[in-house]
């Protein structure tokens, strides 16, 4: 016989009529729901024959019941709607898992820091890392038994476990349409190279020029960091350096529409005069004035894989890195 699928917060939320929030604090023994809440809650999870799942069951003794999400970055990554999805992503599964997140957001370029200290302190059960630069404090925690998870490819080749999209190969579709829509001169605007993102994308960029037969020219290369503004910086160096540019694959959607704003201020037109790709098909991309193409990876998913990950660990699974395919979405820019 099947196995039952074991219903979720979100299952018991709609049943009981209340919130997922207040599925969680009833389940977790909070006493200041509301009565009549907290015994709709109850109704639900016997009618729906709710029974803790083993991970939650393993937190009785000696667990916190916290998974620490570390971005290795300053505060104004949140200009990004890329963060409020991935992060949503891996909420949601850690939630229904009964493990709550912890949002970390600072530079680790230290073993010695703050946040080296509190991750270290057994405060939190596991550590899930974003836009790593260096996995210097990763292989410590490892080495100290503290369940990882790296959200990317890891910088070195250490034997991490780790979820990424696939960006060469989203790097590499971007760059082969704009070909294939008439440009000749294709220009990038990369993200933080000290990610292996933005590498990767980079590198599938090379890889489309070298498949034509040619190679690029570097100064059709303009670094950004994934922002608005740094997008705008990088178009105005392209235009700069060649004023013949008609088409432009930016490294995300936030630098590709800084890059528009830049094309239309200086009187052309997309996708008349310069096409322009972007990569994550956030709704950014989808709610603009042209469309704009841009190559999908579906961040949530990106999110819950990596919960997902981190959850078989503390079960004691054994688990494998995974790689999400991307896909091109062909709109009005290009």
């Amino acid at each position: 016989m099947a196995q039952t699928a074991r219903p979720t917060y979100a299952v018991i939320a709609k049943t009981a009529g209340v919130s997922e929030a207040t599925v969680s604090r009833v389940l977790n023994g909070d006493d200041s729901v509301h009565p009549d809440r907290a015994k709709r809650v109850q109704d639900a999870v016997e009618k729906l024959g709710y029974k803790k799942n083993r991970v939650a069951s393993a937190l009785a003794s000696g667990r916190t019941g916290l998974i620490a999400v570390v971005i290795d970055d300053d505060l104004s990554i949140f200009q990004d709607p890329f963060w409020g999805s991935v992060t949503a992503g891996v909420s949601r599964v850690l939630m229904e898992n009964e493990l709550q997140s912890l949002l970390m957001v600072s530079p680790v370029d230290s073993v010695d820091g703050a946040v080296a200290h509190y991750l270290q302190s057994g405060e939190v059960d596991g550590a899930i890392f974003f836009a790593l630069h260096s996995d210097a404090l990763v292989k410590r925690l490892a080495k100290q038994g503290l369940p990882i998870v790296i959200t990317g490819t890891p910088p070195s080749n250490d034997d991490f476990i780790f979820v990424d999209t696939d960006n060469f190969g989203g790097g590499l579709a971007a760059t082969k349409h704009l070909f294939s829509r008439g440009c000749q001169k294709v220009g990038i605007i990369t993200g933080d190279t000290g990610l292996t993102d933005a590498k990767q994308r980079l590198d599938g960029y090379h890889q489309a020029y070298r498949e034509g037969g040619h190679l690029p020219s570097k100064t059709l290369v303009a670094n950004g960091d994934y922002s608005f503004e740094s997008g705008k910086r990088a178009m105005r160096q392209l235009l700069d350096s060649h004023p013949g540019i008609d088409g432009v694959f930016a490294s995300n959607d936030l630098m590709a529409m800084g890059a528009i704003a830049v094309i239309q201020e200086l009187g052309k037109t997309v996708p008349e005069h310069i096409k322009v790709v972007g990569f994550d098909d956030s709704l950014i991309a989808q709610t603009a004035r042209p469309g704009l193409t841009s190559v999908r990876q579906d961040v949530v998913a990106l999110g819950e894989a990596a919960a997902n990950l981190m959850i078989a660990q503390l079960a004691g699974i054994e688990v494998e890195p995974k790689i999400l395919p991307t896909e091109l979405v062909v709109r009005e820019s290009a």
